[in-house]
C-alpha cells in the first residue's frame, strides 16, 4: 500500500486473507493495526521509497519469506472475519 496516510487499509486485510505479504508506509496509521513488521509484512519508515522498493524486491526474490509472511498474514486476517467483527460491534454497542 503506497498511501502516505490511510486511516484503515481494507486492501491490506484483503491481501493478507489471500496469503500475500504486506508492505506499507508507517505513516499510514491504519497499517500499524494490521502489519506486524517482519512477521506478515514490512512497515516502511519515513516514507522511504527506496526502502519500500528494496522490501518488494526482497519478497520477489525470496519465495520462502513470501510464503512465511503470507501464512502468518492469513492467520492474522481471521481477526477481521465477519463473526469476529460482529462480536466486537455488539460488545461495543451493548456497552454504550
Amino acid at each position: 500500500m503506497t498511501s502516505f496516510s490511510e486511516s484503515f487499509g481494507l486492501v491490506l486485510i484483503e491481501a493478507e486473507n489471500y496469503g500475500l505479504p504486506l508492505v506499507a508506509f508507517s505513516s499510514a496509521q491504519g497499517a500499524h493495526e494490521i502489519i506486524l513488521n517482519n512477521k506478515n509484512g514490512f512497515l516502511i519508515e519515513n516514507r522511504n521509497k527506496t526502502e519500500m522498493a528494496n522490501c518488494i524486491i526482497k519478497l520477489i526474490e525470496n519465495q520462502n519469506l513470501r510464503k512465511e509472511m503470507g501464512q502468518c498474514g492469513k492467520k492474522m486476517s481471521k481477526k477481521y472475519c465477519k463473526e469476529n467483527v460482529s462480536k466486537q460491534w455488539n460488545n461495543f454497542l451493548n456497552n454504550i
